[in-house]
């Protein structure tokens, strides 16, 4: 029997990595039966074939450590004839499959398997579609692991304030404090998996910036970019931005950079709800002192004014000002409301809508 429990991991630098750790996933495959040329002699496998009820549907390999949608495209037939058609059919084999790459395979139907056993077979009458087994961790080195985090994400959260501007690398520089080369690298990524184009020789823009906020929730959990304190509030405000705006004359007085988001900031961008929370990023927490003028009174959990302290303060840089109040981006506000209650989808929802959305 196979092992089901197969403990690998390593960061993939050259294409003759990727050939040998895929044979090795073949030969260890614990749910597929898989046939091919011996391994032993390390050469590139042209072609291997799978056999499931006595049915054997043969592939060819095409090797990629990064694979980008247009490269991708250039595997597909140009001929006009139908993919499933073709024998063999192409797999695409890299180290790491990620979400926008896998999503554009299943669209045109092309198989693609990453050396985590994370597989899409499709031939006619043949549908895989498998997760990563456990105990694998492959990648590729020079690929940006997570681009949504650190400074990274500053530079996501930069080109999402304006969805059709034209940008260069130059102004992204200074603007996020990231070096020249994380800049270059994050956006030939943007560029390579489709969420963005070149306009010129050195311009370019957001291509697809839905689907680049959708995979930046997939990715995200705010709990884990952030340390929140909870506090209940005494001061009784009838007005869903008085507590904002309490918050925000401390902030000011005290130099404690500060930014509104949640509920608070969705209210301000496009009322839904009236919120009955009010939440904000800041650089740091008020003091003992600060507290008791404020009458805040921390708590373990709930209450009705939430501080978050940010794990990279880059989403205290980039703001924007809506009724006299201090937020932060409209994507930053759409990704801080996701898996909240008090109807915290919902609202984000609404403000996606809105015609002026990552727009200034």
């Amino acid at each position: 029997m196979k092992n089901q429990e197969v403990s690998k991991g390593a960061a993939i630098r050259h294409e003759t990595e990727l050939v040998t750790q895929f044979q090795e996933l073949l030969e260890s495959d614990p749910d597929l039966r898989w046939n091919f040329m011996s391994p032993a002699t390390h050469h590139r496998l042209n072609r291997v074939e799978i056999e499931l009820d006595g049915k054997r549907v043969a592939f060819r390999p095409f090797y990629e450590l990064k694979p980008s949608l247009v490269w991708l495209d250039a595997q597909l037939p140009t001929d006009g004839t139908p993919l499933l058609q073709i024998t063999p059919l192409p797999l695409i084999v890299t180290a790491e499959l990620s979400t926008r790459v896998l999503n554009h395979c299943k669209q045109h139907h092309l198989s693609a398997i990453d050396l985590n056993g994370r597989a899409y077979l499709r031939a006619p009458g043949l549908l895989v579609d498998r997760r990563p087994l456990p105990g694998r961790s492959f990648s590729y080195e020079l690929e940006p692991r997570n681009i949504f985090v650190g400074k990274s994400a500053r530079i996501v959260r930069c080109l999402l304030t304006d969805c059709d501007r034209l940008w260069t690398q130059g102004e992204i520089v200074p603007r996020t404090k990231a070096s020249s080369g994380l800049v270059s690298r994050i956006v030939q990524h943007l560029i390579s998996q489709g969420f963005a184009e070149k306009t010129s020789a050195r311009e370019f823009r957001l291509r697809d910036p839905q689907a680049l906020l959708d995979e930046w929730v997939e990715s995200d959990r705010l709990a884990k970019r952030t340390r929140t304190m909870f506090y209940a509030g005494f001061i009784n405000h009838n007005h869903p931005g008085e507590w904002a705006r309490h918050l925000q004359a401390w902030a000011k007085k005290e130099s404690v950079p500060i930014a509104f988001t949640q509920w608070v900031a969705a209210w301000a961008r496009h009322p839904f709800t009236e919120p009955t929370v009010c939440s904000a990023y800041v650089s740091r927490l008020p003091e003992a002192r600060t507290l008791e003028q404020l009458q805040l009174r921390p708590v373990a959990e709930g209450g009705n004014v939430w501080l978050h302290i940010p794990e990279d303060e880059g989403i205290l840089a980039e703001t924007q000002n809506r009724n006299d109040l201090t937020l932060v981006t409209d994507a930053q506000i759409y990704l801080d409301l996701q898996r909240t209650g008090l109807r915290g989808p919902d609202a984000a929802a609404a403000l996606r809508e809105q015609h002026d959305f990552c727009r200034p």
